[in-house]
């Protein structure tokens, strides 16, 4: 395991932890793996030496409780997520939904589809943003696939950056935000390492690659414009 992905890991379960709304929903369920994690990056100091490796026969694991997140629809669920040791850098999380220890309807396959296109990024709180727009839809008897849920959902474009932060010594990323406004560029943007700017309708694919070129000529070049099918519900 490369040790600047358990920094990462690590980083993105206490941010959670320390929220008010997440702090007793989320429980740790390999507790030792996740304190050893933390001695080897305290020994590894503020950040030199990123390339070290870790030697992890397992993954980082955790429960989020929908009861503890207040979402009564789902009162009685957990969500099982497992981090793989190459998360977040070249894979997302694993997630299953279960109910008295059996899993249930097909959230887990559709929270795979819908993360398929932040590879790279940190996933937990999107898993839960997800889950509160689409917590009608988890009830669902789960008869379709997660392609075909993709499939019917809506075409978006994706744009990602080596990073995009925030802050007011930010130039060029407080610069990409005015040109997004001043074009009535329709979307989200997620900070971060790496950054992701997800195009949505009305805009088109037309305005996300005028959009990629505004970047470029700002000094933020993004890999590309991809295509991505997103659920509709998750969009409004």
């Amino acid at each position: 395991m490369d040790i600047s992905d358990a920094r990462r890991q690590v980083a993105e379960i206490n941010a959670l932890q320390v929220q008010p709304k997440y702090a007793n929903a989320i429980e740790i369920t390999t507790p030792a793996l996740f304190d050893r994690l933390e001695k080897a990056i305290a020994a590894n100091g503020g950040g030199g030496g990123d390339d070290r490796t870790l030697p992890v026969r397992k993954c980082l694991s955790l429960e989020i409780s929908c009861r503890e997140l207040d979402i009564d629809e789902l009162s009685g669920w957990i969500l099982a997520v497992d981090l793989p040791s190459d998360y977040p850098s070249r894979s997302t999380c694993r997630v299953r939904a279960v109910r008295d220890g059996e899993t249930v309807g097909d959230a887990g396959a559709k929270i795979a589809a819908y993360l398929q296109s932040f590879l790279g990024c940190e996933c937990l709180e999107l898993i839960l943003d997800w889950l509160y727009d689409n917590k009608s839809a988890c009830l669902s008897s789960g008869g379709s696939d997660a392609s075909d849920d993709a499939a019917g959902g809506v075409e978006c474009y994706v744009l990602r950056y080596n990073h995009l932060l925030l802050g007011p010594e930010h130039k060029k990323e407080k610069a990409m935000v005015d040109a997004a406004k001043k074009s009535k560029l329709q979307g989200g943007l997620l900070w971060g390492t790496p950054g992701i700017i997800v195009v949505v309708p009305p805009s088109t694919e037309e305005d996300a690659r005028e959009y990629a070129t505004a970047s470029k000529d700002i000094g933020k070049r993004p890999d590309g414009v991809e295509a991505a099918r997103m659920p509709e519900s998750g969009l409004v």
